[in-house]
C-alpha cells in the first residue's frame, strides 16, 4: 500500500468513526433520560429463556435445512421426470412465497391439525416442532437451490473423468463433484443459515415463545424501549456472528487449499 492510500485510509477510518461516534451519541443522548435498564435485569429469566429456545431452534433448523437441501438436490437430479417436476413445483412455490404464509399455512392448516395431538400425547411442545420443521423446510428449498447450482457449476469433463476412473456416483459426489462446489457455493450457503437464524423471530406469530416473542411481551408489560431493543440485538448478533466468521475461515482454508 502506497503512502497516498495510507493517508487516504486513516482519514476514512477518522471520518467513518467520527460519524458512528455522532451518531451513537445523538440517540444515545435522547434515549439516556429515559431509560431503566433495571427493567432488563427484572426480565433476565424470560429473555435468557427465550434467547436459549432460539439457540435450539436456529440448530436443529439448520440441520433441517441440510437435510431437506440434499433431497431436493438429489430430487432435482433425479432420472425420473415425475420426482425432478415434484421437486422444482414444490421450490417454485417456496422461493416465490413469503416465510411468514408458509408458516401460518403450514401450521394452522396441514401441520396442526394432523401432529398436534400426537405430539402433546407424547409429551412435546408442538409449535416448536412443527415450527423448526416448516423452517428446514423452507432453508432446504433454498439451499438445494444453491447447492444445485454449485453442482451443475462443474464442467462435464470432471464427472467423465471421475466416472472413467471407475467412481461409483455417491463417490464421484464425494471425492470429486461436492468439494468443488461448496468451495463455490459457501458465501451463499453462509448467508442463507444467517437469514435463516433470523427468520427463526417468525416462530412468534405461531406462538413460540422463542427470543423475540420473549423480548416483545417485555417492552409491552415494561413500557421499555432501549432497554429491550439493545439485548434484541445483541442476542441475535451472538447467534449469528459464529457462522459468518465460520464461513470466512472456511473461505480462507478452501483457497489455500486450491
Amino acid at each position: 500500500m502506497s503512502r497516498r492510500q495510507q493517508i487516504a485510509n486513516a482519514l476514512t477510518a477518522v471520518a467513518l468513526a467520527g460519524g458512528i461516534a455522532w451518531l451513537c451519541t445523538a440517540v444515545l443522548g435522547n434515549l439516556g433520560r429515559e431509560t431503566d435498564w433495571a427493567k432488563a435485569w427484572q426480565y433476565r429469566e424470560s429473555l435468557w429463556i427465550g434467547w436459549w429456545l432460539t439457540l435450539k431452534i436456529s440448530l436443529g433448523a439448520l440441520l433441517g435445512s441440510i437435510v431437506f437441501g440434499l433431497l431436493f438436490l438429489l430430487g432435482q437430479r433425479s432420472p425420473l421426470p415425475v420426482l425432478r417436476r415434484t421437486c422444482r413445483l414444490f421450490l417454485e412455490f417456496v422461493r416465490d412465497t413469503p416465510l411468514l404464509v408458509h408458516l401460518l399455512f403450514g401450521y394452522f392448516v396441514i401441520f396442526a391439525p394432523l401432529l398436534s395431538r400426537p405430539l402433546a400425547d407424547a409429551g412435546f411442545e408442538d409449535k416448536i416442532l412443527i415450527g423448526g420443521l416448516l423452517l428446514s423446510l423452507f432453508g432446504g428449498a433454498y439451499l438445494g437451490e444453491i447447492l444445485r447450482g454449485g453442482v451443475e457449476s462443474i464442467p462435464r469433463a470432471q464427472w467423465e473423468s471421475a466416472r472413467a476412473v471407475g467412481f461409483s456416483p455417491v463417490q464421484v459426489y464425494r471425492h470429486v463433484i461436492f468439494p468443488q462446489a461448496l468451495r463455490r457455493v459457501l458465501p451463499a450457503i453462509a448467508g442463507l443459515f444467517v437469514s435463516l437464524i433470523k427468520d427463526s423471530s417468525l416462530l412468534s406469530v405461531i406462538g413460540v415463545s422463542e427470543y423475540f416473542y420473549n423480548t416483545k411481551n417485555f417492552i409491552a408489560r415494561s413500557y421499555a424501549g432501549l432497554e429491550g431493543y439493545v439485548p434484541l440485538a445483541l442476542g441475535y448478533l451472538i447467534l449469528t456472528l459464529p457462522v459468518a466468521w465460520l464461513s470466512h475461515w472456511l473461505e480462507k482454508r478452501f483457497r489455500h487449499e486450491t
